[in-house]
């Protein structure tokens, strides 16, 4: 008897382990992660708004897969970081990061992604020192010079938002970033070089003036200014074996530059934070200037003809409404499919 209790003890261990291995591949295939198969797919990390709610949505950011690998990072809004660990991703090797602008909503994760980042890459690299040494390549938008009303700060020197180069430079630069230990923590842990470079795209929303921001081995990347009130914003379309992701970040919509840029998209991700008339206290007509209503998304839609659009960044304005934003999209003679963004979603381009 004294035997079999001691085989049986031995035996629990063993069993604990193979049956905790269970559950983790199990788990493994229950995640994010596990979906995401093709040539170009994008993951939804965050498809809410700047306001935390009880539906529990992070804020704006989208991941996106090339042949099945993360490469880039559009948006990294608060919440981001965390639906990242949910999804299984490994982001040792993330290429570049897309702003579409500076606002909190699609910014506040940056640093604790990128510190993520040289920690995927620690298990990699910890026996082949020194480990990542590639930077990540940041795009957002330059300055546009605003200033900040008199009503605020009338001494006030500099523009209400710097360049994308400053912001990142004000983070992690070695002599003046707020987080610039970044530079010696990556190597301390054995996860690389920390490195960065940083472009400047100009925004210039009244004409169609679109730049091709990166074109590397069939990848190619496209940004254009969109207006988003007095922001400093872009838009972005990223094309790989002949398909395409159109994401609108944060804007009203006004002039051609996004009917142009989405033409004939297979997937167009669109800022749905406002109804046609929602919003509708008496100082909400900012929120008109810096979003698209509906109609005028089913116009753009109408106009671009995408495969699938999908509704994100939405708000307790529009989450409640999604079926009168679909009839009014559909309204304006948009006949396509039409999908409601979700954490952790993932959409796989089918081939034409």
């Amino acid at each position: 008897m004294l035997r079999c209790n001691k085989i049986i003890m031995w035996a629990l261990p063993v069993l604990g382990t193979a049956l905790m291995s269970m559950g983790s591949a199990q788990a493994e295939e229950d995640r994010a992660i596990s979906e995401v198969e093709g040539p170009l797919s994008v993951m939804v990390l965050g498809s809410g708004g700047p306001m935390a709610t009880a539906s529990g949505r992070a804020s704006a950011g989208y991941l996106v897969f090339v042949e099945g690998q993360p490469r880039i990072l559009m948006d990294v809004g608060g919440g981001t970081y965390a639906r990242i660990a949910e999804s299984g991703v490994n982001l040792k090797d993330l290429d570049i990061v897309l702003l579409s602008h500076l606002h909190v909503d699609h910014t506040a994760d940056l640093s604790a992604v990128l510190k993520t980042v040289y920690f995927h890459n620690r298990s990699a690299n910890v026996k082949f020192p020194p480990g990542r040494t590639a930077p990540v390549r940041v795009f957002g938008p330059g300055a546009n010079g605003v200033p900040f009303p008199a009503a605020v700060n009338p001494d006030a020197t500099v523009a209400q938002y710097p360049g994308s180069s400053e912001y990142i430079a004000d983070h992690y630069d070695v002599n003046r970033g707020v987080e610039r230990y970044l530079n010696v923590f990556t190597r301390a842990i054995s996860g690389g070089i920390f490195k960065y470079e940083t472009t400047d795209v100009a925004p210039n929303f009244k004409a169609y003036n679109p730049t091709t921001i990166y074109d590397t081995d069939g990848l190619t990347i496209k940004a254009v200014g969109v207006n988003h009130g007095p922001v400093p914003a872009l838009a972005f379309r990223i094309e790989y074996k002949g398909r395409s992701i159109v994401y609108s970040g944060d804007t009203s919509s006004v002039g051609g530059n996004m009917p142009a840029l989405a033409n004939a998209a297979d997937l167009l991700i669109y800022d749905t934070a406002i109804m046609d008339d929602a919003p509708a206290g008496p100082n909400d007509a900012i929120f008109f200037a810096l979003h698209t209503t509906p109609t005028r998304l089913g116009q753009v839609a109408a106009m671009a003809n995408p495969r699938k659009v999908v509704l994100s960044h939405l708000t307790p304005i529009t989450e409640p409404h999604l079926d009168e934003v679909k009839a009014l999209i559909q309204a304006q003679g948009y006949s396509g499919r039409i999908s409601v963004a979700h954490d952790l979603k993932v959409y796989n381009l089918e081939a034409h």
